[in-house]
């Protein structure tokens, strides 16, 4: 019999990126009309623009880290979450596909819009040499939400005591993910990024959780090229 793979189309185009299909090249696919439709786009030589370009495409489309199961597992461990900074609720989407229970926010304003605009990758020629470049979508000008993701910040927190936070790649500049901190009354914290100076979010944000918070779990997460992607489990002291 065949089982039924949960659903994440994000780890297949990582796969697809980092040469599990074909050795050697990077190869792309293309946002639909559907946004959950998954199609094989084109492939190109791996080399360091190609990489950097495919990653910022996959990254507007879905997220700026990668979901893999042994994350995801974790997480549903932890349910029930809440998550800030949610972007287009794809790690929600993924959470709920395996029946977690997740509540998803984000502001959404203009820095959302403009960071999840989706792209495309188109091959570009000059003087004979061949590159690829993520440009925005032509017909597309608003994010593509996965999920159901609620407006709302840090300020929500309150309502949610018996979740779990989660923070995927928070921003190191407006400071939500500190104020997240703040604001949460919970008993524990799941935080995808890399680890120490070179982490996600503010300095503030990673002072207050070696101050005020445990680690109790580091777990494996899909990494892009010269990345340190883990997913974090804090407890509160």
């Amino acid at each position: 019999s065949i089982l039924a793979m949960p659903w994440n189309p994000y780890l297949e185009e990582w796969a697809a990126a980092n040469g599990s299909r074909v050795p050697g090249w990077i190869c792309c696919s293309e946002l639909g009309t559907d946004p959950s439709e998954y199609r094989m786009m084109a492939c190109w030589k791996e080399d360091e623009n190609s990489r950097l370009q495919i990653r910022d495409h996959l990254s507007h489309k879905y997220a700026f880290g990668v979901p893999g199961n042994y994350a995801l597992d974790c997480l549903a461990q932890y349910g029930p979450l809440v998550e800030i900074g949610a972007g287009t609720g794809y790690w929600a989407r993924c959470l709920r596909e395996r029946g977690v229970d997740i509540v998803a926010y984000d502001i959404m304003g203009d820095s959302w819009r403009s960071w999840f605009r989706p792209s495309i990758v188109t091959e570009i020629r000059h003087r004979g040499t061949r590159a690829i470049v993520a440009r925005p979508h032509p017909q597309l000008a608003e994010p593509v939400l996965w999920t159901e993701v609620l407006q709302g910040g840090p300020e929500v927190l309150l309502r949610h005591s018996e979740r779990t936070l989660l923070l995927c790649w928070p921003d190191p500049w407006s400071g939500f993910d500190e104020a997240s901190l703040l604001a949460y009354p919970g008993e524990h914290v799941a935080v995808v990024g890399e680890p120490g100076e070179e982490g996600p979010g503010s300095e503030d944000f990673q002072a207050r959780l070696e101050r005020s918070w445990r680690r109790i779990e580091v777990v494996a997460v899909p990494r892009w090229h010269s990345s340190e992607d883990r997913l974090f489990v804090y407890a509160r002291r």
